[in-house]
């Protein structure tokens, strides 16, 4: 298998400019880089064959990931060693993703195979009290309500929860931590799995 010409270089895909903008301030300019998808990309599991090679976006989409672009992909060809799925922690984002990895599945389906396709959850909440350093993150309402009485049982002062609405409402440091610094974030392969369940979501 030949070897990566940046084998640390990243791509993170992004829904939206305002949310793109926001992880392009936080990146290592030299090794992570950022693509804004605008707007929804087509839902491909509903679509012919035909309907996906004459969708613009869908084309758009490809050869950002792909420079290289050929007829027959060849995973080496990607210019990235991670491609990162990135979006709200809504049910938007979550939509998104799912229609981001359904489209490069179909269109680039080696992608998977090759272990180059990953995504970031990003959090939907941030606890905080006297006593912690760095506040610790949370991933849903029941896992917030979680932390916290944690805290209190261990008699912490002060406690506060944030919610973040999505990845342009994280301040700078949050966003790194959470998201894109690879010693910190929650960075989870995209497999067959993950496929199938988003094109159940999708159908």
């Amino acid at each position: 298998m030949p070897s990566l010409e940046n084998p640390d270089h990243e791509l993170f895909v992004v829904e939206g400019v305002s949310a793109a903008d926001a992880v392009a301030n936080v990146c290592d300019p030299k090794a992570q880089f950022v693509y804004a998808v605008q707007g929804k990309p087509m839902n491909v599991v509903r679509a012919t064959d035909a309907e996906v090679a004459a969708n613009a976006r869908v084309d758009e989409i490809v050869r950002r990931l792909d420079r290289n672009r050929s007829e027959e992909f060849d995973p080496h060809h990607v210019p990235y060693a991670r491609i990162i799925l990135l979006t709200d922690a809504d049910v938007d984002g979550v939509h998104a993703k799912a229609l981001l990895l359904a489209l490069i599945a179909r269109a680039m389906p080696n992608v998977i195979e090759a272990g180059r396709l990953f995504t970031v959850r990003a959090p939907s909440f941030s606890v905080n009290c006297a006593e912690l350093d760095e506040p610790v993150f949370a991933y849903s309402p029941e896992g917030r309500d979680h932390v916290i009485a944690q805290l209190r049982e261990r008699n912490a002062t002060r406690v506060e929860s944030r919610h973040y609405k999505g990845l342009a409402g994280m301040n700078a440091d949050m966003l790194w931590r959470a998201c894109v610094n690879p010693e910190t974030r929650r960075l989870t392969p995209l497999t067959a799995e993950h496929l199938a369940a988003a094109r159940q979501a999708l159908d």
